[in-house]
């Protein structure tokens, strides 16, 4: 493919792809936003839990975007959501993702969480499952259509799972929340009800040791970042009242960090299929740098779009004054060129040393992509109120 034509990709199918999945993002960013400073007063524990768990859910999915992009490529799997391999798929991510948020609840009670820390547990695992489920034949979906279109998946599906995610998470978490405040009863009944239909499904799908042994590298890779996440959680849970301060900022926290994951999958994705099909011949081959270089060019529309959105959401939810941000503006394009970068180089390295990039690279860059975000927002959130 020439350049020009993965330009025209680039612009046709991944930007508006990018687009939709700041739209849905702006969706979680307008309760985080709307919700900041209460969370940070009654649930600081969750701040803790909170990066970990938008992480997560692009770590595991994406991931399974990718499996399943290389399984059609392949001819593994049949372009159908009633495919078996599909239903052991979405089970498995559902158990994969139980572990780590645990463990992310047990570090957060050591490092503090007091207040609500049983109730804490319960919104995270009963929300887990419930967008796991969700979210999984929504990968599927996604992806297998985008197939059967003669779109190439790579370039669609890891956007969208990954804002799908954000949009789920923060609304979910929330509207647990608000339900423990308002019926206890219910509370504990959608979590017990959530639980069952895990038991069930785990029943039908007939998983066992074998299926997971096949997931061994992607089980210890997210529970490894689910960790590292926690730099994210202890930056926001200290940071949060100046991220707060900015306004713009609280509602864009969650679009920014899904963007940055976006443009690093998608690059990861790519590669990890193209060295999986043998067109990429070293490092410094010329396909990869021309994807990145296509992809950058959409960078500064998304960038725009981010303040864009930002400070017209918080007009409309805080009735603040509209605000551009030209720190983020001017900076944006060359951070998420740095995610780029950074994630072809992990895909390609890992590669060579015969570690699948789809269970390790697409987690591992979605990851770091959160830490860098969380960084690149406090980064701007001091120049922009002059800390």
């Amino acid at each position: 493919m020439s350049f020009g034509n993965k330009v025209r990709t680039a612009f046709r199918v991944s930007l508006p792809s990018l687009v939709v999945s700041l739209i849905i993002g702006f969706f979680g960013g307008t309760f985080l936003g709307k919700y900041l400073e209460r969370i940070r007063r009654d649930y600081p524990g969750l701040l803790i839990i909170l990066p970990g768990m938008m992480g997560l859910r692009g770590n595991v999915f994406s991931a399974m975007a990718s499996r399943f992009s290389t399984m059609l490529y392949i001819g593994e799997l049949e372009p159908s959501v009633k495919e078996r391999k599909v239903l052991e798929n979405v089970v498995i991510a559902m158990l994969l993702s139980l572990i780590p948020v645990s463990l992310l609840w047990a570090i957060g009670v050591i490092r503090g969480i007091r207040y609500h820390a049983l109730e804490i547990l319960f919104i995270v695992v009963g929300s887990t499952i419930l967008i796991s489920l969700l979210l999984g034949y929504f990968t599927a979906g996604i992806t297998i259509l985008a197939f059967r279109r003669d779109v190439d998946p790579d370039s669609l599906a890891a956007p969208l799972v990954a804002s799908m995610g954000d949009l789920l998470t923060i609304p979910t978490l929330i509207g647990f929340v608000l339900l423990l405040e308002s019926n206890v009863k219910l509370f504990w009944s959608l979590n017990g009800l959530s639980i069952v239909l895990l038991l069930v499904l785990w029943g039908i799908s007939r998983v066992g040791p074998s299926e997971f042994r096949e997931y061994r590298e992607l089980f210890a890779t997210i529970t490894a970042l689910a960790m590292l996440s926690l730099i994210s959680g202890f930056a926001l849970e200290r940071f949060s009242g100046l991220i707060a301060s900015t306004i713009l900022l609280g509602f864009a926290y969650p679009s920014i960090l899904s963007s940055f994951g976006n443009y690093g999958s998608i690059i990861a994705a790519k590669t990890s299929t193209k060295l999986n099909l043998g067109e990429i011949e070293g490092y410094f081959s010329r396909e990869p740098f021309e994807e990145i270089l296509a992809l950058f060019l959409t960078t500064p529309v998304v960038g725009l779009l981010i303040n864009l959105f930002g400070s017209g959401i918080a007009h409309l939810i805080l009735r603040k004054g509209l605000e551009l941000s030209f720190e983020l503006i001017l900076t944006y394009p060359f951070m998420a060129l740095f995610i780029m970068l950074y994630a072809y180089s992990i895909s390609y390295v890992l590669f060579r040393h015969n570690i699948d990039p789809d269970s390790v690279a697409i987690p591992l860059i979605a990851n770091n992509s959160d830490i860098f975000g969380t960084l690149y927002v406090v980064a701007i959130a001091r120049l922009m109120v002059g800390a």
